[in-house]
């Protein structure tokens, strides 16, 4: 099972029967692929769209007060039938003026126009704009320029007009005069698959990407590659605005669209690249908005629309709307603002200062060597039990430390460096190892006197097991519980009790290594209480903590010297 589908010959019956069982202000029309008001909004002007499944939340999901008065739901990627949209008509009121919103698409043309015109010879006023925003083959294609992801602000302009009170001619002039100065591209990153399918309608290698695609996965203008957001962003862009003759000042607005796949962590940041795009072609943006809005199924890839606007056009598109799938826009900055906060600097205290002990440094490189070398170990042993990110986060932590090496070459004391090497890991490491090891190296720092700068074993002894404590209470984790505490409380346990005549590095190291690797191996077998492991169960037996075996990397690394290794 590749999709959260029933049967896929039910898919847009499922889909309606969802949409309007989660929200009371929809209905849909008995027998037909029409979702509408559950109170008709008599009084004003009727609003219809629809065409094609498969472009959700378009179109039903724009259903709503300021949005749509009905939407019809044909077949996925398939334009829907004529009496799908006569029964649109007829549950709108066949007492009311209507306004269709039809993408241009042969199908959807050809049926809403009958419809419409079944309805005008019984005397019902129904006029249609046409939709025709696709930049990417612009007068070149034999049917016209497709209607794509620029429909939805035509969307939302039409439905707070009709919301306002204007009439049908009116409101149909007013797109008209919009429609021209509106451009649309879009880019796959990959193809979709449709419910029941066996396979996806194309391929693209894994550098490719497929520029200026319709919203149906046909073919675009081109085959390429595109390097980064930014390439991307400024190709999509740069079209647009030829096409559409944007010019410098123009006042437009701004739609970054996901088209089913693309995360929204990705969708922010094309939206960023698009708006510094925009801004060298010295165009004044007055709105944003970044989201799913019209999508090819579960394609990954987005579409960028810009569109001239005016005050009029801006107080429409910020109109309220209760449409479920509408997203309200909002309004950039000029550039990107920041907000200063005095927060402290780890090296500050360094500056200045006489050289850390030569033995405590060596020891820190050889522990961030290893760490980084062995980051694709733990990320793979992260990937089986947990998600993946503790060897990227360790090492993050450790190039954090090498760019620092300069500065990490002096302190006035040993406290003072342990608490800047705390402080980088804290702000470098994500996840929970960060504050886990800045509390650990924080607590073996406390071990020593203000202004001591010698290494004495006995201080590092009680701080190790002062900072194996500290990282007990606050995590919880004892041994047996699958976490890098199976690893450092055998270890701390060689210490206790061990008179200080008997800390010689040469003595103790080659014990306390060797029960952190046997506390490591145990975690193999066992059913995780806590961490990242205890989150998959039974599945995680097998596998070594990847945690412990972290703590294993960097303290073999510390105690090269002495243990032996």
């Amino acid at each position: 099972m590749r999709k959260l589908i029933n049967d896929p010959a039910d898919v847009v019956e499922d889909l309606i029967t969802g949409l309007t069982a989660r929200n009371r202000e929809l209905a849909r029309v008995t027998g037909r692929p029409v979702v509408v008001r559950a109170q008709r909004a008599d009084g004003k002007v009727a609003l219809i769209s629809g065409g094609g499944s498969g472009h959700e939340p378009a179109h039903a999901g724009f259903v709503g007060r300021g949005m749509l008065d009905a939407a019809v739901c044909g077949p996925v990627f398939t334009s829907p039938s004529v009496d799908a949209v006569q029964a649109a008509l007829q549950a709108v009121g066949e007492d009311r003026d209507v306004l269709l919103v039809v993408k241009n698409y042969t199908g959807d043309r050809l049926n809403f126009g009958l419809a419409a015109e079944t309805a005008q010879a019984a005397g019902q006023t129904v006029a249609t704009v046409v939709v025709a925003d696709d930049v990417a083959l612009g007068d070149s294609a034999g049917a016209g320029r497709r209607g794509v992801g620029g429909t939805v602000l035509v969307h939302k302009i039409a439905g707070a007009a009709a919301e306002a009170g204007r009439g049908v001619a009116e409101i149909q002039d007013l797109v008209e005069q919009f429609l021209p100065g509106m451009g649309t591209m879009g880019l796959a990153l990959g193809p979709s698959l449709a419910p029941g399918a066996e396979d996806t309608n194309f391929d693209l290698g894994h550098d490719e990407v497929e520029w200026g695609l319709g919203i149906h996965g046909e073919p675009g203008l081109e085959r390429g590659t595109a390097d980064s957001a930014r390439y991307v962003a400024s190709r999509l862009v740069d079209t647009v605005v030829a096409d559409r003759g944007l010019r410098e000042g123009d006042p437009v607005v701004v739609l970054v669209n996901g088209l089913g796949a693309t995360p929204p962590l990705e969708l922010e940041i094309l939206a960023g690249e698009v708006l510094t795009a925009a801004r060298r072609h010295g165009l004044d943006v007055r709105l944003c908005w970044s989201g799913t809005l019209l999508t090819s199924l579960d394609m990954p890839g987005a579409s960028v629309t810009l569109a001239r606007v005016d005050d009029e056009l801006l107080e429409l598109l910020s109109a309220g709307s209760d449409a479920p799938g509408w997203i309200a826009p909002t309004v950039p900055a000029g550039s990107p603002r920041e907000t200063a906060v005095d927060l402290p600097d780890p090296l500050a205290d360094l500056a200045g200062a006489e050289p850390v002990a030569p033995a405590v440094l060596d020891a820190l490189w050889r522990a961030v060597d290893a760490v980084e070398e062995a980051e694709p170990r733990l990320t793979e042993l992260d990937r089986k039990v947990g998600d993946g990110d503790l060897g990227t986060n360790l090492a993050r932590g450790a190039r954090a430390l090498r760019a620092h090496r300069e500065q990490l070459g002096a302190a006035p004391d040993l406290r003072t460096w342990f608490r800047a090497v705390a402080q980088l890991l804290q702000d470098e490491v994500g996840g929970t190892s960060g504050p886990l090891y800045s509390l650990f190296v924080l607590a073996l720092g406390e071990a020593f006197e203000p202004g001591e700068r010698q290494v004495r074993p006995e201080a590092l002894a009680a701080g190790f097991q002062d900072a194996v404590a500290r990282l007990q209470e606050l995590g919880g984790a004892r041994v047996g519980d699958s976490t890098m505490m199976d690893a450092l409380l055998p270890a701390a346990g060689t210490l206790a009790g061990v008179p200080a005549g008997e800390l010689a590095p040469h003595r103790i190291a080659p014990r306390l290594l060797a029960r952190a690797e046997e506390g490591t191996a145990a975690t193999t077998g066992v059913v995780a209480g806590l961490g990242r492991s205890s989150y998959v169960g039974e599945r995680a037996v097998g596998t070594p903590d990847p945690g412990a075996v972290a703590v294993t990397v960097w303290l073999e690394a510390v105690l090269r010297p002495w243990s032996g290794g």
